[in-house]
């Protein structure tokens, strides 16, 4: 990247993901790598998406495609060591929401800590296929990753926590997000799913060359 076309300041990225999407990891790892080969010229931020909003039993049927699309993101090196375990043990989370809304409660004491609960989380539901979505679960995992639990319990069990998770489905909503993971460019640009490294690395690239001009709201399929 020329001086010409680097931005004066880093370029906003928000990727909406779910911690119990493997495919969600891909893609942050991904994005991650893609930024590193253009240094300083973003910054990521990353937002809740729950890919099960509402606490509901599954069917057959839909344990079986969550299986089947892990043991798929598990052939992917960023997800090398995943397993289905989590959609095929007797006691599945029935929603994402409790793990989401425990990232929201881990922000609060810093964004280290939470990064250490997001990868206790993954590691505890897409390593070991606990179910991230029981209370027990999430404070013996805050525990591990270093929070002050008087703190995280307080936040996690407060209405507002909950209500920050579901506001920012309806923002992702209205940016026309309807799955995880996307990844918004400054606002102005949405890449859909996941992509390769190469393809994040192209998009991230194109848009720091062409940013001045850029007409609102482009969408990448």
């Amino acid at each position: 990247m020329s001086p010409r076309t680097r931005p004066t300041e880093p370029v906003r990225l928000v990727l909406y993901e779910d911690p119990l999407s493997p495919w969600c990891l891909v893609a942050e790892r991904r994005v991650v790598a893609a930024m590193d080969d253009l240094a300083g010229a973003f910054t990521l931020r990353l937002e809740p998406f729950p890919t099960r909003l509402e606490a509901r039993a599954m069917t057959k049927t839909e344990r079986r495609e969550l299986a089947r699309a892990a043991r798929k993101a598990a052939k992917e090196p960023e997800a090398a060591g995943t397993t289905p375990d989590l959609w095929l043990s007797s006691d599945p989370p029935l929603t994402s929401l409790p793990a989401l809304s425990a990232l929201a409660a881990a922000r609060l004491q810093g964004v280290t800590r939470e990064a250490a609960l997001r990868a206790a989380i993954r590691e505890a539901a897409l390593v070991r296929g606990l179910n991230v979505a029981r209370t027990d679960v999430l404070l013996e995992l805050a525990e591990r990753a270093g929070l002050d639990l008087g703190r995280f319990s307080g936040a996690l069990f407060a209405p507002a926590t909950e209500a920050r998770v579901r506001e920012a489905l309806e923002e992702a909503q209205d940016k026309g997000i309807r799955d995880a993971p996307a990844l918004v460019i400054a606002d102005e640009w949405l890449v859909a799913g996941t992509r390769s490294a190469d393809e994040y690395r192209a998009v991230l690239l194109r848009y720091v060359t062409a940013r001045v001009g850029l007409p609102p709201v482009r969408t990448l399929h």
